[in-house]
Formats: structure tokens, C-alpha cells, sequence
């Protein structure tokens, strides 16, 4: 099977993180929840993955970090924790973000915690998010600031730089969801001025799949939504709000959390290679697709993530044809449902290729002859 499904989760991973998640399963111990040597080790390995992204970020002592089971939930923290002891005002945000942030907003909308979500609908012709964009909607009553960095349908990136520094001159928080662009992209959270940075663990960091973390400034107060046991305070029935045990309750995926940081470090060490290899079979792939009578692509400028619809098609029979011949793609409405308005294509979806370091120019070159081949057959 050609793999071409990497937004959804990586297909490759790093030795160096089975390494580390079988070492650290074979000798299992619980971090923070003892005082035995075995425990506290756990706990330093924890502590050190933890520094070791803040790393790559960019994120100082000015910044801390709390792991999750993914991007979802360190949305789902930054959104709920961040918003939840507050009423009234508009959060904006923009029509390509996944329902990751588009639910947890809509429950905070009905809840009436917030009175207003203000869509940014991009104006260039990449379909990009830019700082413009978020200042036409932006008054005295907006919270907080929601841009997705990179398009998990299109593959658009957002100007988080320019939007971080006219959210910081309006004294906004602004969270940005990196699900599609670490590990792809550079990212320095204070030189953006990013307030919040949710990641997925197992994308483009070719981490396990059940890990992500929350980035976030010291600056903004983020509340737990989970609550139990965090190893400290053991005699209080009042949950802790100290970052990061306060948001961090229950049994930590210690293996999955020290597997991640080790691949991490691989592939910002091999950062370069990763991503020029990428670009080429991205620029193949959009290439080949320019060239293919039938083929609209919603993809207007370079990225791993790629959509494109056939005339006449349904998403999920191409999908499905691709399939039959031994490729993976997803298809439908990759749980972005105002993307897909924006698009015009709610009816029936994108299909969507998403390229990553698994993949090479033999995959891209029948990729491309099976969509021809389905162009031509479905040809009245």
C-alpha cells in the first residue's frame, strides 16, 4: 500500500523513538506519583522532553508545557481552561479551522460563555489567513484570537508571525493549532508571539500516536478541565492550577511522552532533508495534477497537504478506486466543515493527499497514472 494519508498520522517513525518507548515500557514506573528512584527517573525523563520541545519552539522560561493525549485535547485545554472562567466577548477565529476548535467554541457559544465567534475568511488567492484578515473583525470585546497555522484541507499557511504581532499590539491572546505545520514548519512561539500552541504529537514530529502537548505563555491563565491526581497536594480536595502537574491529572503516557521527544529531536535534526524532499514530491504531485484533464485542485501554493476534487466525482469513489489500487488518501470533509463552504464542496468533499518522508517519486508517479486512469474511465 502507497501511504499518501500523512495529516491524518505519519506513516514513518524513527527508530530512536521505539528505542526509547520500549526501553522505558520494559522498565515501567509511574513520574511524579512516588518518591523511589525508579519514579523520580521517570519523572526526569518527562522533564527533559518537556525542555526538549519547549526547545524547538522557542518557548523560554516565559513559557510552559503540558503534555496531552493530542492536539484535540490541548485544544480542547487551551479553549475550555483559557475561556471558561469568563463571560461574554468574541473570539475570533477563521473558517479553516478543524472541528477541534470549531465544536469546543460552539459549546462555549451555547453555554453563552462567550457571546460571539467571528469567522476570517481569507482574501488572497493562496487562501491564506493573514493579519488583515483578523483585524477586520477584532474590537474591544475580542478575547481571544483562533488561527489554524497550516490548512489541514488546503495545505494554506497563515501569517502567525504578522497575527501574533497585531494581537500582541491589541493585547489579544492568540492560539495557533500546529497539528499540520510542526515538524514542516519553523516555529518560534515568541517570536511570534504566540500566547498558546497546541501540537500533535504523532504528525509531522513522527511521534506515537495518544501524544501532544500545549504550549503556552505564563502570561495567560489556563484552568484544568481534567481533575484527579497530580502528586502534589495529595491532602487537598481542591484541584491544583500550577502548570504543569495542575493540568496534567492521572497516569502520564510516560513512554509515548519520551518516544516523542526523541522523535522530535530526529526530525529537527534532519529538518532540511525531511522538508526539501518533502517540497519536491509536493511540487510533483501539484504539478501532475495541473496536467490532468478533469482535476480541480484546491491546493493554490506549495505544501505536503494537497486537495483536489474530479469533475463529476465524488470524493469517496476516488477515494475508494485509489484504494482498490493500493493507495491511501482520506476523502470527505476532514472534520473542517467551513473549509469545505468556503470551498463549495460540502456536498461531496476533497480528496486529500498528504505527503511525508515515507514517501518517495515512485509513489507520486502512480499516484498520478491512477488518477488519470479514473479520469479517463469516468469520461462519458
Amino acid at each position: 500500500m502507497i501511504y499518501l494519508d500523512n495529516a491524518a498520522t505519519s506513516k514513518f517513525k524513527p527508530k530512536c523513538m521505539f528505542d526509547a518507548m520500549f526501553c522505558q515500557l520494559g522498565d515501567s514506573a509511574n513520574p511524579g506519583r512516588g518518591g523511589h528512584n525508579d519514579s523520580i527517573d521517570c519523572a526526569i525523563k518527562i522533564d527533559d522532553t518537556r525542555a526538549c520541545l519547549k526547545g524547538i519552539f522557542g518557548a523560554d522560561e516565559n513559557y510552559n508545557l503540558v503534555f496531552t493525549s493530542g492536539c484535540t485535547e490541548a485544544l480542547n485545554l487551551a479553549l475550555f481552561g483559557y475561556l471558561s472562567e469568563g463571560t461574554g466577548g468574541n473570539v475570533v477565529t477563521t473558517v479553516f479551522e478543524h472541528n477541534s476548535v470549531l465544536r469546543p467554541l460552539n459549546r462555549l457559544l451555547d453555554k453563552r460563555t462567550i457571546d460571539e465567534i467571528r469567522y476570517a475568511a481569507p482574501c488572497d488567492s493562496a487562501m491564506s489567513t493573514t493579519a488583515n484578515d483578523i483585524e477586520k473583525l477584532t474590537d474591544a470585546n475580542t478575547r481571544l484570537i483562533v488561527v489554524n497555522h497550516v490548512s489541514n484541507v488546503t495545505g494554506a499557511t497563515a501569517d502567525i508571525e504578522a497575527i501574533g504581532a497585531f494581537a500582541k499590539s491589541r493585547n489579544i491572546p492568540f492560539l495557533t493549532d500546529c497539528a499540520q505545520s510542526a515538524g514542516h514548519k519553523k516555529i518560534d512561539v515568541k517570536k511570534c508571539n504566540v500566547s498558546m500552541l497546541a501540537c500533535a504529537g504523532h504528525k509531522g514530529l513522527h511521534g506515537s500516536q495518544g501524544t501532544g502537548f500545549l504550549i503556552f505563555s505564563k502570561d495567560v491563565k489556563i484552568h484544568p478541565i481534567r481533575f484527579g491526581g497530580t502528586g502534589t497536594f495529595g491532602e487537598s480536595l481542591i484541584q491544583p492550577e500550577d502548570a504543569p502537574e495542575g493540568l496534567e491529572s492521572g497516569t502520564m503516557n510516560t513512554a509515548g511522552i519520551i518516544g516523542l521527544g526523541e522523535a522530535a529531536k530526529w526530525t529537527y535534526e534532519n529538518f532540511e532533508r525531511i522538508n526539501r524532499h518533502v517540497a519536491y514530491l509536493s511540487s510533483q504531485t501539484l504539478y501532475g495534477l495541473s496536467g490532468i484533464k478533469g482535476v480541480e485542485v484546491y491546493t493554490k501554493t506549495l505544501s505536503n497537504v494537497i486537495s483536489f476534487n474530479i469533475s463529476g466525482a465524488d470524493s469517496s469513489d476516488v477515494a475508494d478506486f485509489l484504494n482498490d489500487n493500493e493507495i491511501a488518501v482520506r476523502n470527505g470533509l476532514h472534520c473542517a466543515p467551513l473549509a469545505h463552504r468556503f470551498l463549495g464542496t460540502s456536498e461531496r468533499g476533497t480528496v486529500r493527499i498528504s505527503i511525508d518522508y515515507n514517501n518517495n517519486a515512485y509513489h507520486i508517479t502512480r499516484l498520478l497514472d491512477v488518477i488519470e486512469k479514473y479520469c479517463k474511465l469516468s469520461r462519458p
